[in-house]
């Protein structure tokens, strides 16, 4: 999905087709399914702008933003991420909620306000229907923990109660039966992200492994479990341009052994067609080696480290164009 795209598929939410509904759930500690929040109606209108005022300002508005796939994740910003890797059970509930009429309300005798983690919001119009997620924040419970005190005429006097926050802020978006993450900084430790992510890394360990580039592969195992780490080795797998197109270990060897950059900082096998891995930087770069961030210009000559390669589709010119034609 594209970030046109993505403004697209939002763009109801401004012009909707019909009444614009919302409906909140919360998520509770040690609850598997989302209770609905009954809400009084005369407040849904203002509810509903907050998070239309939301999408627009945290999304829409972003025009120099992009999108990329969560496997392809780096260290840039202006950037939404399209969730690609196994998705976890509380960000299912993004799609479970549409249409789910047996979800139970919450009940203030069952539950308090300290018991929500987080919301999921759903709006829909005749046509359209998106759902956010919402990690609440300390300060969106508030009373949950100091004291907290409110006006009685003209003392103060404890507040025993809890009241929710409703504020604009979300984290994930799921819209045309995709999911975007608008905040990776929040989420990453929600909802076992790291555990994905260590087991995406380890399945790029395996393809590594299997190449037989490695002389010792035990020196990046070791590393699997720095999040970190892992993150760059995720990306292998999937998006490395030098594994897609089969380039042989002879090649990539001869490379690292030319570029400017890793020619001084990589170990090799005695025979010399192996890495040897004896160092956190060279660990590093072989992995930028892998998904091919070591860039020369062809204008300049000059070496780039580049996390940024968007592709550029090459159309080829055609042989006979209209004025050859006539």
């Amino acid at each position: 999905m594209t970030k046109a795209e993505l403004n697209e598929s939002l763009g109801f939410i401004n012009d909707p087709v019909g009444e614009l509904q919302i409906i909140i759930y919360a998520n509770l500690d040690g609850i598997d399914e989302p209770r609905k929040l009954d809400i009084k109606g005369d407040d849904l209108p203002a509810l509903k702008q907050i998070f239309i005022d939301g999408l627009n300002y945290y999304v829409i508005d972003k025009d120099d933003y992009s999108v990329l796939q969560l496997s392809d994740a780096d260290e840039r910003g202006k950037c939404f991420y399209e969730y690609d890797l196994e998705v976890p059970d509380e960000l299912e509930l993004l799609e479970n909620v549409i249409g789910n009429d047996n979800l139970e309300n919450f009940n203030f005798n069952d539950n308090n306000l300290t018991s929500i983690k987080s919301l999921i919001v759903v709006l829909a119009d005749d046509e359209n229907e998106i759902s956010l997620y919402k990690k609440l924040s300390p300060i969106e419970i508030i009373g949950r923990g100091g004291h907290i005190l409110k006006r009685a005429n003209q003392r103060f006097e404890k507040f025993d109660d809890h009241l929710l926050r409703i504020t604009s802020k979300f984290q994930v978006v799921r819209v045309s039966n995709e999911i975007i993450i608008t905040d990776l900084n929040a989420i990453e430790k929600s909802f076992g992200f790291h555990d994905v992510i260590i087991r995406e890394a380890t399945l790029s360990l395996d393809v590594i492994n299997q190449m037989g580039l490695v002389h010792n592969i035990a020196s990046l195992e070791e590393l699997v479990t720095d999040v970190s780490f892992a993150r760059k080795l995720t990306k292998v797998a999937k998006n490395s341009p030098v594994i897609k197109q089969n380039i042989p270990n002879a090649s990539i060897i001869l490379f690292s052994k030319n570029h400017p950059f890793t020619k001084r900082k990589m170990r090799y096998s005695a025979d010399g067609t192996q890495f040897n891995l004896d160092t956190r930087v060279s660990k590093d770069l072989l992995v930028k080696i892998l998904n091919d961030d070591l860039l020369t210009s062809e204008l300049t000559k000059l070496y780039y480290d580049s996390l940024a390669k968007d592709g550029i589709e090459v159309e080829e010119e055609q042989e006979n164009n209209e004025n050859e034609a006539e």
